[in-house]
């Protein structure tokens, strides 16, 4: 590891200053334990360091910093679900954000029942399958804004699109998921 320049150091100190509590809040509001909490802000800021030559100031240094935290927050969500099926886990709540409610019956499944509870993982598994079959760019919206609980600007930030890119692509996501799902699908929510 290369010995890093005084001006290196002091830069490197005022990011931390600046944005330690904000990354690590960033973790917690994914619902990350406090030990992950930590472990993934202390991720980010290691390769921070590490890419504070290549920052060449094309975007703030806040919408940077906070792109590494997300590609570290995707890439810890990648090694939990290492070994899994690839595909989006979501909970049917975090689908109530972009418009998706299951509807059967007169509500939801109660888990006591086993038919009931049959057909909420009958619903889970052709919603999660709709979803998995959106264009990738569409899913990786969708994704940061259902698992991620991420505002469009953040995504936009995340992504490098636009806001407005990242608006069309959610609305079309929510069109795609009406067709495909049908009576599953309910924009109420």
């Amino acid at each position: 590891m290369r010995r890093r320049s005084a001006r290196e150091q002091q830069e490197f100190q005022r990011l931390v200053e600046r944005f330690y509590r904000p990354v690590a809040r960033f973790f917690a509001n994914r619902g990350c334990p406090e030990i992950e909490v930590e472990d993934l802000t202390q991720e980010t800021f290691l390769k921070i360091c590490n890419g504070l030559n290549g920052f060449r100031g094309e975007a703030s240094e806040d919408t940077w910093l906070f792109k590494i935290a997300a590609n570290t927050w995707i890439n810890a969500l990648r090694r939990r679900s290492a070994g899994k099926r690839s595909g989006l886990e979501t909970s049917l709540d975090d689908l109530e954000n972009v418009g998706l409610e299951p509807t059967v019956g007169h509500g939801p499944a109660s888990p006591s029942e086993p038919l009931e509870r049959a057909l909420a993982e009958e619903r889970v598994r052709l919603v999660r399958e709709a979803i998995d079959d959106l264009p990738p760019q569409m899913r990786r919206v969708v994704f940061l804004r259902v698992a991620q609980d991420m505002k469009y600007r953040e995504i936009a930030a995340v992504m490098q699109i636009s806001i407005q890119t990242v608006k069309s692509q959610l609305h079309a996501a929510r069109d795609q998921l009406r067709e495909r799902l049908g009576e599953y699908y309910d924009e109420s929510k």
